[in-house]
């Protein structure tokens, strides 16, 4: 399915209005703890480069600048940009922020050696699209990154802001639901982690991060 301009233009509208408020909803997390379980999936010891996807206000692409990765950041919101490059800046992070959706990247064919993302995979109307796109630009070998909670999301403001005519497989969906579209999408030696309840200090339920790697063929 080839998401249509339209449908990416409702989205990015949404998270331009959502942006102001964003950090304050969301900010409540153990950066150092978070920082070691990042470094732990990537498992390249800060020696390569990364793409967080979706990258909102830069959280995920901050850990992994300040982890000594090479780092850039897309995101279709321009606000949601604006906000992660002064961040960036004011942490004197060098991590390149474009706008750009999340199924259709303008980087080249093996380029990254992971992808990572936060909170990305239940707001795509395509995800098996997105996974693939993914794959295209990670070196062989490369790994996908998916962190969520595993929460319902079958309703809520961004039912009534997208609209119900705007489908999306994966809200409130399951641990297999996600490693069936990984699979789907051709990733191998896929692995669900359980991650440390200390990594957040909310009551919302806890981070789960999905892995897949590229096949080297």
């Amino acid at each position: 399915m080839t998401v249509k301009k339209e449908t990416q233009d409702l989205i990015a509208s949404y998270w331009d209005e959502r942006s102001a408020g964003f950090d304050e909803e969301h900010d409540t997390e153990d950066l150092k703890l978070w920082a070691k379980e990042l470094d732990q999936l990537i498992g390249l010891n800060g020696a390569g480069c990364i793409l967080d996807v979706g990258t909102g206000t830069g959280f995920l692409a901050m850990l992994s600048a300040g982890l000594g990765y090479e780092t850039a950041g897309i995101d279709i919101s321009k606000e949601m940009l604006a906000i992660a490059e002064r961040k960036a800046k004011i942490r004197h992070l060098d991590i390149r922020y474009d706008q750009c959706p999340c199924e259709k990247i303008f980087y080249e064919n093996d380029t990254f050696d992971a992808v990572i993302n936060c909170r990305v995979m239940w707001t795509l109307p395509d995800p098996e699209a997105a996974v693939r796109e993914w794959i295209r630009i990670l070196k062989p070998g490369g790994k996908v990154i998916s962190f969520m909670r595993m929460m319902d999301m079958s309703c809520g403001q961004i039912s009534e802001i997208y609209g119900e005519e705007i489908d999306f497989p994966l809200r409130g969906g399951d641990r297999k639901d996600y490693t069936d579209v990984y699979e789907r999408a051709g990733l191998k030696d896929i692995k669900v982690t359980e991650l440390p309840e200390a990594l957040s200090s909310s009551d919302m339920p806890h981070w789960t991060a999905f892995s897949g790697i590229k096949t080297k063929e």
